[in-house]
């Protein structure tokens, strides 16, 4: 039986392509982001009737959060856009049901913001949107997600007592 993928399950993941040693981080508080793909298709009407010239893929991913009021990863996508920086881009989809080992499905892909948008409405909290315009084409696959990472996701169960070795020491 088919299972419904809730959107909260995916994550949007960051890293400035020149500085490929250091980790990608999560965006906190991610409210919406869109993945989408198009390509276009030329029309040409021939006397034998109408036939398509497809031209190239192209796609963006559209991204609203709200802003935290300390965070490098929202700082450093700002800088990025202003600099005309290339950034990586991961969007994992953290479902247990669908984890291979320690590896989550993903989708990859290297490009450019175009648009950084901060909004301040006086009824409600801050926001920041984007535009991230991928170059070339997006590659699938699986993702490893660090603890670090999967905490940013979603804190793990702790239990009441500390325990040598355990993440709370």
């Amino acid at each position: 039986m088919a299972e419904m993928l809730q959107g909260k399950n995916k994550v949007l993941l960051f890293r400035l392509l020149n500085e490929s040693t250091n980790e990608a981080a999560k965006l906190v508080f991610q409210t919406e982001h869109t993945f989408s793909y198009s390509r276009a298709l030329d029309r040409i009407i021939t006397k034998d009737g109408t036939i398509v010239k497809v031209g190239e893929l192209e796609s963006e991913v559209s991204i609203e959060a709200i802003q935290s009021k300390d965070d490098p990863v929202r700082e450093m996508l700002e800088s990025a856009v202003k600099k005309g920086e290339k950034i990586e881009l991961w969007e994992v989809t953290v479902d247990e049901s669908l984890k291979e080992g320690d590896k989550y499905p993903a989708v990859y892909a290297q490009g450019y913001l175009d648009s950084w948008e901060s909004a301040a409405n006086a009824e409600e909290q801050a926001t920041v949107s984007s535009n991230f315009i991928v170059e070339l084409e997006p590659q699938v696959g699986m993702a490893t997600l660090t603890t670090e990472q999967e905490e940013a996701v979603q804190y793990v169960f702790q239990d009441t007592v500390v325990e040598e070795g355990s993440v709370n020491e």
